[in-house]
Formats: C-alpha cells, sequence, structure tokens
C-alpha cells in the first residue's frame, strides 16, 4: 500500500510539473520605448514589450505580468569580479493592463504589456527627474510637489484622480494635476483680494506665472516659505528624449525583467515565464508589428452543400477540437518579434 502510494505520488508529482508550461509562452525579443502627446500637451514615454501562449488549446487562468527594474552600473567590469554590490530590485509600475486590476492578461493572442516612464519611474533618467512631474510643468524642488515617501507611484492615477501628487505650499490642498493646483490658487487669490487678506502669508504672494512659467528674469522670483520656485515654460513644445534614456540605460546599466505568473489549466499549478531586457534589446521610437492572419475555413465556402460543411464541422469537433471550428486566426511568429516605424504596425489596423 505504502509503495503504490509512493509510485503514485512520484508518477503525478512528475506529471504536474507545472514550471514547464512555462516554455510555452512567448515574450518579444525587444522592448519598445517610444512617446505620445497628449491633449494637454504633456509628452508620455513608455516601455512596452509582447506576450503570447503557444498553446491556444488550453488557455492559462490568471495570467499577470510585473516589470523590475535592476540598476547593475559597472559591477560586471573585470576589476569588480569578486565585488559586492547592493544589488536593488525596483518594481515598475504596470499600465496596461492596470496593476490595480491585478495586471490581468488574456494571452491566446499577442498582449502588450506597457510601463509609463514618468516622474516616479525607476527608469527615468536624472535630467526628467530633476524638471518634476507632468514633463516638467512644475519643478521638483518648487515646494508644490509631495515626497513619495519610497513608494511606488504613477503619474497617471494622478491624472485620474487616484492620487495626489501636488499641493499648496500656503493652504496645504493637495491635487492630482498642475491645471487644478493653478485653478486653486486664483480662485483663492479672487477671494482674498475681495476680503482684504494681507499679502504676505496668503495665495496672493505667489506669482502664478512665475512659478509655472518661464521669466526671461529667474533672479527676481519672489521666495514662497524659504523656497525659489523654478521657472519652467510649459509652452514650450516636447522635445524627444530618446538619446537621454539610452544613455541612461547605458550608464546605470539597467536590466527590465518582464515576469508573467499564471496558472496552468490541467494540473492547477502556478509558473512564471521571465524574460530579460537590456540596452541590446530595447529600440526606440517603433511599434509592434501586426501578426494576427485571418484563417477562412473551407468549410465558409458558400458554394458547398449544407449537409457537407456540416459534416466537416462535425469532423473537426471529435478529431481537432473546437478551436478549428468555422473561421480562426493564425499568429505569425515571426512577425511576433518585429518592429517596425509608428504609423506602419498595430495602430493602423
Amino acid at each position: 500500500m505504502f509503495f503504490n502510494a509512493f509510485l503514485l505520488s512520484f508518477i503525478f508529482a512528475r506529471l504536474s510539473r507545472c514550471e514547464a508550461r512555462a516554455s510555452q509562452v512567448l515574450f518579444s525579443d525587444k522592448a519598445i520605448i517610444n512617446r505620445e502627446v497628449l491633449p494637454n500637451g504633456i509628452t508620455r514615454y513608455m516601455i512596452s514589450a509582447r506576450v503570447y501562449d503557444a498553446d491556444s488549446m488550453y488557455p492559462i487562468v490568471e495570467a499577470h505580468c510585473r516589470f523590475y527594474a535592476v540598476k547593475h552600473r559597472n559591477m560586471h567590469l573585470k576589476d569588480n569580479r569578486g565585488v559586492r554590490f547592493p544589488l536593488k530590485l525596483e518594481p515598475m509600475r504596470v499600465a496596461k493592463p492596470n496593476d490595480d486590476w491585478g495586471e490581468l492578461l488574456y494571452t491566446s493572442v499577442p498582449s502588450t504589456v506597457m510601463h509609463h516612464i514618468d516622474y516616479y519611474s525607476p527608469l527615468s533618467p536624472p535630467s526628467k527627474v530633476k524638471l518634476g512631474p507632468e514633463d516638467g510643468r512644475l519643478a521638483r524642488n518648487s515646494g508644490f510637489v509631495v515626497d513619495p515617501c519610497g513608494l511606488s507611484l504613477r503619474e497617471s492615477d494622478s491624472s485620474t484622480g487616484g492620487q495626489d501628487g501636488l499641493r499648496c505650499v500656503v493652504c496645504g490642498e493637495t491635487y492630482g494635476t498642475v491645471a487644478n493646483l493653478i485653478q486653486h490658487i486664483r480662485y483663492y487669490q479672487h477671494t482674498e483680494k475681495h476680503d482684504d487678506y494681507p499679502i504676505v502669508g496668503s495665495h496672493l504672494e505667489i506669482d502664478v506665472d512665475a512659478v509655472f512659467k518661464k521669466q526671461e528674469k529667474p533672479n527676481k522670483a519672489p521666495r514662497i516659505n524659504g523656497l525659489k520656485p523654478k521657472r519652467i515654460d510649459i509652452d514650450a513644445p516636447p522635445k524627444p528624449w530618446y538619446e537621454e534614456y539610452r544613455k541612461h540605460l547605458i550608464e546605470s546599466n539597467i536590466e527590465v525583467i518582464c515576469v508573467m505568473e499564471a496558472i496552468d489549466p490541467i494540473m492547477s499549478g502556478t509558473f512564471q515565464a521571465i524574460q530579460s531586457y537590456t540596452i541590446d534589446d530595447i529600440v526606440f521610437d517603433q511599434e509592434f508589428a501586426a501578426c494576427v492572419i485571418a484563417d477562412r475555413q473551407p468549410d465558409d465556402d458558400t458554394r458547398m452543400f449544407w449537409w457537407r460543411r456540416k459534416i466537416i464541422r462535425l469532423i473537426r469537433r471529435v478529431f481537432v477540437g473546437r478551436s478549428a471550428v468555422g473561421r480562426s486566426i493564425k499568429i505569425d511568429l515571426d512577425t511576433f518579434h518585429e518592429t517596425v516605424n509608428v504609423g506602419e504596425g498595430c495602430s493602423e489596423r
């Protein structure tokens, strides 16, 4: 009895190696960093990768994806062999699919996982972090930016009202966007001016044009609570930062790790598939090529007799499976890894 129990458990343990299911999960060979300009003029940069499960007959369950940034810097140099480094693994918030909803994916079709490289992102260059949130609409040292206190935040949450990343230095009210903060200051300036408030210590002391826009004489800026706000020209056209990102990735020797975790539908075991991207695996100003091909089945021919179509459909359902019945699609695995110029890929399909 004990021998049979041991034999059965051994066989089940060998059959239920769910980590082998990870070999059927495909990641794109390249990750992409591109940019988009929002209607409010803010330029947003993002890094994205493509994921696909090759075994679409048995779709995996509860698939979700995560990003991590590892800054190796110069630890792989020959002179540093054997030297101990404080390696830090920083999580990267996933914007698509939203990590607040569990980053759930349906991997039976090629899916794109995206991370916004914003003010809080570990991939953001120091020059961009120094400018401040919303693509430099407000300087980090202006006193209006809330300290993240080491948390992994996202600017998109501030834009949608999920969190407040800005605050008024006079009354302490917090806001998500610069536009709301400016509207708050201007409203209270009208109210305080009507009620004859003293200028010192009130909203009347804030020069909105000086704090949020560039002026010709920045040295004459009024100090607010001991801080001298830096002027940023919000009307200036956005500049591409691709070279800044490339330089930062090379100098910091950053490695982006993409982890997809899911459940095997047959053995109900959890597995992980991992892909790594370095500067050699990242392309700029590109997008993934379209890789889905429509497959018209022969039984869709209208010239075929109805009974013949039903017989063919029944045979496929019994011997092939339900996925091949009727119309279906094919995935071109060669094109799955290709990238094209913006406007020539999936966005035009």
